[in-house]
């Protein structure tokens, strides 16, 4: 070690990190460990002709090896080496020791910003926002992003899936019932991903809304894009009868009894024209409504319609037993109760086919049985009784 014996001053000198470790900055993690373990031993306090230098060397060398251990942060540390912008520590000279010349680091050339890299943005569901309105969070962000890119703007002239998604919400959270279901219908049919017309919750829409036929016509429609047998299908199956049966419970169970006939017949006629058959309840909904506006003759061909229909499901003789008692066929309901307690059809009688207890169903199907019959003897007593015709009086003239 070069000594200068005319000077005896403490000295110290700016070194960086890889130059405290005498270590080079392509050294591995291992040089770099080895290069560290050899300086302490050196410059450790037992070895040293000063312990207070050792000392203090040995809490630089500790001070750049913290960093340099690190991956990331000896990454940083090198990128910062290279722009010349690199921390440096004081390292303590001895008395008359020169200071060693420094090396000349390679400072990498700047370089022209990528297009891509524009920190005074950031992304937000696909739109731009402002870095300031980015860090005031979640509120400010959607306040920014309805101000400058949804307000003013119709869902028609958009193609982005990503604008779409967010204007169907921010159309639903102000109650924009158009504007909600049309964006998610023109997001479904842009994007034929399943996972999107589950994600965007479409029966929601339609049930809110009231749209039940539409969303309905709309699901069988998107439903043409996968095979018949798929899993897809089946799902958007259920979905179409989960709102066609809102549409009878709403629409043809309750309201005016002209309004329930009225569309008792529109939810009929909608199915066939699906090509889907009408379940038990539709038909006991339809002959309900007729009945309660005075169409028998309608109702009665329903009742035939729906007996008419072969039985392939077990279950299905207790619901044609309902729908008999309800629709005042009193005298059918009890011969078929009948058939059903004799064994005629052995299947209502199974309780894994029917999914119940057959006892319990055959006991409720008499107790309704026996209602209807009290009420119809109860609305024949009500009936006016006609006057008897009463001869002239006098004789007939001859």
């Amino acid at each position: 070690m070069p000594i200068d014996p005319a000077s005896d001053a403490e000295r110290t000198e700016r070194r960086d990190f890889y130059a405290v470790l005498g270590a080079e900055p392509s050294a591995t993690a291992g040089e770099l460990r080895a290069a560290f373990r050899e300086s302490v031993l050196r410059h450790h306090p037992d070895r040293a002709a000063t312990s207070d230098l050792a000392t203090r060397r040995t809490a630089v060398l500790n001070r750049a090896w913290a960093v340099l251990r690190d991956p990331l942060r000896r990454l940083h540390y090198d990128r910062a080496l290279e722009r010349g912008t690199a921390e440096t520590l004081e390292w303590p000279l001895e008395a008359g020791e020169r200071p060693i010349a420094q090396p000349l680091r390679p400072r990498s050339q700047p370089v022209a910003p990528s297009r891509w890299h524009q920190p005074q943005w950031r992304n937000v569901a696909g739109f731009r926002v402002p870095v300031a309105v980015w860090m005031e969070g979640p509120a400010a962000q959607d306040r920014w992003i309805v101000e400058h890119h949804i307000a003013g703007q119709d869902w028609r002239a958009h193609s982005e899936r990503y604008w779409l998604r967010y204007a169907a919400q921010h159309y639903r959270d102000r109650n924009r019932i158009d504007d909600w279901v049309g964006a998610v219908e023109r997001l479904v049919e842009l994007d034929a991903s399943f996972d999107t017309l589950v994600r965007v919750n479409i029966r929601e829409a339609y049930l809110a809304t009231g749209m039940y036929l539409r969303g309905a016509s709309f699901l069988q429609r998107i439903g043409e894009r996968w095979p018949a047998r798929s899993v897809q299908r089946a799902w958007i199956r259920r979905e179409v009868r989960t709102l066609l049966g809102e549409f009878r419970d709403a629409q043809v169970r309750r309201g005016r009894a002209a309004d329930r006939a009225e569309n008792a017949e529109l939810l009929l006629n909608f199915l066939e024209a699906l090509e889907v058959e009408p379940s038990i309840a539709d038909v006991r909904a339809a002959i309900a409504a007729h009945r309660r506006a005075g169409h028998a003759e309608r109702a009665a061909e329903l009742v035939e319609r729906a007996v008419a229909v072969p039985v392939s499901e077990p279950g299905r003789w207790f619901s044609l037993l309902q729908l008999l008692t309800e629709a005042g066929e009193t005298e059918r309901a009890s011969a078929l109760l009948a058939e059903i307690a004799r064994g005629e059809h052995p299947e209502a009688l199974n309780p894994r086919l029917i999914r119940g207890d057959p006892v319990r169903r055959l006991s409720a199907a008499r107790r309704r049985l026996t209602l209807a019959r009290r009420r119809e003897q109860e609305s024949v007593r009500r009936r006016p009784r006609q006057p008897a015709l009463t001869p002239a009086a006098g004789g007939v003239a001859s």
